[in-house]
């Protein structure tokens, strides 16, 4: 044990020779994921809207019957507009030794997965999705209670042929 403790180094790093994932050109999602995002969203301010005739019917009083709708109205629009800013962001780039994928805009969040982290991946698509003919991919990783990693608005076959990588890579790494 004392042999073993001889031999013992822990050299520290230099910062600069990282490598930096800014550098690196994402791959935007579909854009038929920003229809599906505004068709839900949609949905939901048709059900405000409602809503709103339901009171207005009701004869509930005129002034907060207008302060609800013009509160109804700009909460839909900043959902519409964060919807439109959000898929200007989104992307993700397949390197050699990890995955990353980044979202948000007045936050930006770069999420970087090395691949002897991932545990597995698996494809999801919901009715509108198959309407879309897009696809989500879920990374799992070890540890975690879910998916780590959500990219939705993807292509069927891209999104497969990623989770086949991700698989090539994983039986790459076990041996």
């Amino acid at each position: 044990m004392a042999s073993v403790m001889e031999n013992f180094t822990n050299r520290s790093i230099d910062i600069a020779s990282l490598p930096q994932f800014e550098e690196v050109s994402f791959e935007p999602i579909s854009k038929a994921y920003l229809i599906k995002a505004s068709l839900q969203n949609l949905v939901f301010f048709c059900l405000a809207v409602i809503g709103w005739v339901v009171l207005f019917y009701f004869e509930i009083i005129q002034f907060q019957l207008n302060i609800l709708l013009i509160g109804i109205v700009l909460y839909f629009g900043f959902k519409f507009w964060n919807i439109f800013q959000l898929q200007k962001n989104y992307g993700f780039v397949l390197r050699q030794k990890d995955i990353l994928y980044r979202r948000g805009y007045l936050v930006n969040k770069t999420t970087v997965v090395p691949f002897n982290r991932i545990q597995h991946a698996s494809i999801s698509r919901d009715v509108l999705d198959k309407m879309l003919k897009i696809s989500s991919l879920k990374i799992f990783t070890a540890g975690g209670s879910g998916s780590d990693i959500i990219i939705p608005g993807l292509a069927p076959d891209l999104a497969l042929r990623l989770k086949e990588a991700l698989a090539a890579k994983l039986t790459a790494n076990e041996f």
